[in-house]
């Protein structure tokens, strides 16, 4: 099977050279990242279900109906004589496997010295093994469900254990049929069941015509002894699959369809086997699996945060009132007479358990103060209570003691010192707050009177200690109660993350009379959501280790458009100019004379930020070392827009990665603009537009781009060539709530002229790693677009926190296409809006912090 290499730059992924050596250098290379994950794992896993030859839970080439914990990622390979299987595998949902697989083949077809294959592979547990013990897990399977069909088959299988042994009994089509052991069961009720069609088809289509047909089932089962020793396991099983292409090109011949092997989980995360294979070879697998849906490294390396000041509650009280005043005064009123009300009532509590601790119950019985203790009941403690009560409230006249059964009790008189009506706000109601005159003899009481803060120095501690958190503070303002800070997050991955520090340190830094900080975030000069934080909730949630700031303190709301504070602080800080220089790495994938191909690359970035929205930006790159295989030129029927990209980084090795304008604004609070004009990426210079619309409180988006672009030079200089072409899609976006699920669907017209649709899958877990796949489907037919029939491909993004104890934004970013053609492509850039205003969305925020709501 010929192939392709995805786009540079997009891809990270295990290959091989020609040759068995070569082969595990290429393997061992593309799993470091994720072996890094595995020493840090747990030590032991006891009953660690084994993976199969090809990447699947199964016993040794056979598959089971055993399933990975949900989200599971796994690398693997699996090595015997002529036969070399690399492997991926992702646990979409609990129910629902995936693999890709990209096998090397010696002696199967003349031309190629290994040849190569790509498929995927699903499966889908119909159901669980019950409770009792009753009833056998049972799942369906498809192998090589997209690709040439070399692995094609398909399978249903039961698994049930019993004690320590792990058992598996199936039957299958396809490859599983190679022994044909039975009818096949559908062909008896549907007849076109009976044929089924060769093992070749179209390279990277799905022939359902193909599924589950065929005269004859083969019959596959096997056992898992795990041994009383920890991750250690003994299998054995009959295979079905008699290797029959293999036998007819010379590459492999069974003996025997028995097979013995043993497993050996050296933790949680990696699992190695070796094997008896079919009478005849001895073989060998090792496994690596991550967990993407909790933290690896819950501890980064980085300072923590720093704890929630605390103001005293007279200050918290003042700070309120201020921030009310300023809404409502007649409100602030009844807050202060409220507040009063409380203070008085706690300090009145406090002074009777300070006079005597064996008091049981305090009540208040229109005028009568009622106190039960548990000592002494006697008239001169009651007339000592009657004394404290006087400097209270006069709306008590009596005061009685009792004890707790009730048998004894002493009343007395309260003491009057002033004759005429008086009031104590600890008695009075909220109601009563509402028609209570207020006096005409105004007072001054300076005892909350405290030294007023310099302002500057006020914001320029708060804009130190907010950058020494490492987040770039745009503007700040504060005053009435509230604080406003515009920031950009340049470091933390998570925004509550962001949103947590910023809080913890403004609690510190801020003025004691402010109660409300609005926290809200920029990206590329456009404010994109407002956090606003009430103080003392977050004081109190600290005080008294309750949860975090998010369960109750936190509302969210849009960003105001009339951004007076942003926009003056923008006068005295643009133009600014900044510039980096830093490595890249570029992959060639899946070339069959050059399966893994490399080339790194120094490149240097500048940019100059004329105001918040208008940007001018570039970057040069200069070719390090390479050893792309350039032989093979393009056999596309359709423009060359991206199978020539070869000729781009080898005649282009040094060159102009972009050289562009950049402008965006908000159109309404919901609705964001983008416009490029420029050298938009390596392959085409041009110019358009993007349009986003994200509505208040949803979890979908609804997007639009248009651009008119010309292909580049292939020495990606300056120069153009004729090809031009106006490409443009809508797009739908939903991140929904079912296990972090997102779909994306775009429809429009792609670099090569064709027309059709783009559908993305993805599950984006709360650690920020994501993974998925996608399709394009347009009007150009399988065989015009050539090898692999359609666009598809598999993507993964893995935050560098998560593979590392590392705080930051980086991720690894890999989009994995089997092969690379001209069908179904887009521009680079072409539409950003969205990504770049998740990490403020609805669905992220939530995904974090579920205790968040809106305004």
């Amino acid at each position: 099977m010929k192939g392709r290499a995805p786009l540079p730059g997009s891809g990270l992924a295990a290959a091989r050279r020609t040759g068995r050596t070569a082969a595990c250098k290429a393997a061992l290379a593309g799993s470091t990242a994720l072996a890094a994950l595995v020493l840090a794992g747990p030590v032991w896993a006891q009953d660690v279900e084994p993976t199969n030859l090809f990447g699947s839970r199964g016993v040794i080439a056979t598959p089971s109906a055993r399933m990975a914990p949900d989200g599971e990622l796994s690398v693997g390979a699996s090595f015997f004589k002529n036969n070399q299987h690399y492997n991926f595998g992702f646990e979409v949902l609990p129910w629902l496997e995936a693999t890709f697989r990209y096998s090397g083949l010696q002696h199967f077809q003349k031309e190629y010295p290994v040849y190569y294959d790509r498929a995927f592979g699903v499966k889908a547990r119909l159901w669980d093994e019950d409770a009792n013990g009753l009833l056998p897990a049972v799942a369906v399977g498809i192998d090589d469900i997209i690709g040439t069909g070399v692995y094609n088959g398909e399978y249903l299988v039961a698994s049930k254990k019993f004690g320590a042994v792990d058992t598996s009994l199936g039957m299958g089509w396809g490859r599983h049929a190679g022994t044909s052991e039975l009818r096949n069961p559908i062909a008896l009720v549907i007849k076109s069941f009976d044929e089924r069609q060769s093992f070749f088809g179209q390279a990277g289509g799905a022939d359902f015509k193909a599924f589950f047909h065929g005269h004859n089932v083969g019959v596959f089962g096997g056992a898992t002894w795990h041994t009383p020793i920890d991750g250690l396991a003994v299998m054995a099983e009959y295979d079905s699959d008699n290797y029959a292409q293999e036998k007819a090109f010379g590459n492999f011949t069974p003996r025997s369809q028995v097979n013995y092997g043993v497993n050996y989980a050296f933790s949680d995360h990696a699992v190695l086997g070796m094997y008896w294979l079919y009478g005849r070879v001895v073989g060998g697998s090792f496994s690596l699996r991550l967990d993407p849906v909790h933290e690896q490294y819950p501890v980064k390396i980085e300072a923590p945060p720093p704890p929630v000041a605390e103001r005293t509650p007279e200050q918290q009280r003042a700070a309120l009132a201020s921030l009310l005043g300023q809404r409502d005064p007649a409100l602030a009123v009844q807050t202060r007479l409220l507040d009063t009300r409380n203070a008085d009532r706690n300090d009145f509590v406090d002074a009777l358990w300070r006079q005597s601790s064996d008091i049981a119950d305090i009540q208040v019985r229109q005028s009568m103060l009622d106190l039960t203790v548990t000592g002494t009941v006697s008239s001169m403690r009651c007339a000592a209570t009657a004394r404290l009560m006087q400097g209270v409230a006069a709306s008590i006249s009596r005061v009685r003691l009792r004890d707790a059964d009730g048998k004894r009790s002493v009343s007395c008189a309260v003491p009057r010192t002033v004759e005429a009506g008086v009031f104590s706000a600890a008695f009075l109601s909220t109601d009563s707050l509402k028609v209570l005159p207020l006096p005409v003899v105004q007072t001054i009481d300076a005892s909350d009177v405290v030294p007023v803060p310099n302002r500057a120095q006020t914001l320029k501690a708060i804009k130190k200690a907010l950058t020494d958190q490492r987040l770039v503070v745009e503007a700040l303002s504060y005053g009435n109660g509230e604080l406003v800070v515009y920031y950009r997050n340049n470091h933390y991955f998570k925004e509550t993350d962001a949103i947590d520090r910023m809080v913890r340190v403004l609690t510190k830094e801020a003025p004691a009379d402010i109660e409300k900080f609005r926290l809200i975030p920029v990206y590329g000069g456009l404010p994109q959501k407002e956090f606003d934080v009430l103080r003392a909730p977050v004081e109190r949630s600290a005080g008294q280790n309750e949860g975090t700031i998010f369960d109750r303190s936190v509302v969210m709301s849009l960003a105001p458009m009339d951004n007076p504070v942003l926009e003056a602080a923008a006068r005295e800080t643009y133009p600014r100019f900044s510039w980096g220089l830093y490595p890249q790495m570029r992959q060639a994938l899946f070339d069959p004379n050059q399966p893994f191909g490399i080339q790194l690359l120094a490149a240097a970035n500048a940019a100059l930020e004329v105001t918040p929205n208008l940007t001018f930006s570039g970057s040069v790159e200069a070719s390090l070392f390479d050893d792309f295989d350039t032989t093979r030129g393009s056999d596309s029927q359709l423009p060359h827009v991206r199978s020539d990209f070869l000729k781009y980084f080898s005649a282009g090795k040094t060159g102009i990665g972009h050289l562009e304008g950049d402008y965006r604004t908000r159109l309404t609070p919901t609705v964001y603009f983008s416009a490029r004009a420029g050298y938009l990426e390596s392959m085409f210079g041009g110019a358009g537009g993007e349009i986003l619309w994200r509505p208040e409180g949803a979890r979908w988006a609804l997007g639009a781009d248009l651009y008119q672009v010309w292909q580049r030079d292939f020495d990606r200089l300056l120069g153009l060539q004729h090809y031009h072409v106006t490409t443009g899609h809508l797009s739908l976006y939903y991140d929904s709530p079912w296990y972090g699920l997102n779909f994306q669907l775009r429809a429009g017209q792609y670099l090569a002229g064709d027309r059709g649709f783009t559908f993305q899958v993805t599950r984006r877990f709360s650690t920020g790693v994501e993974i998925g796949a996608f399709i394009t489907k347009t009007n150009v037919s399988a065989a015009q677009f050539g090898e692999g029939s359609f666009d598809k491909g598999i993507i993964i993004r893995l935050p560098l926190g998560w593979v590392a104890p590392l705080e930051t934004q980086s991720q690894i970013a890999i989009d994995l296409r089997p092969v690379q053609r001209d069908g179904g492509q887009t521009l680079n850039g072409d539409a950003t809006l969205y990504e770049e205003t998740r990490a403020t969305s609805d669905g992220e925020l939530l995904r974090q912090e579920p205790g968040l709501n809106w305004n």
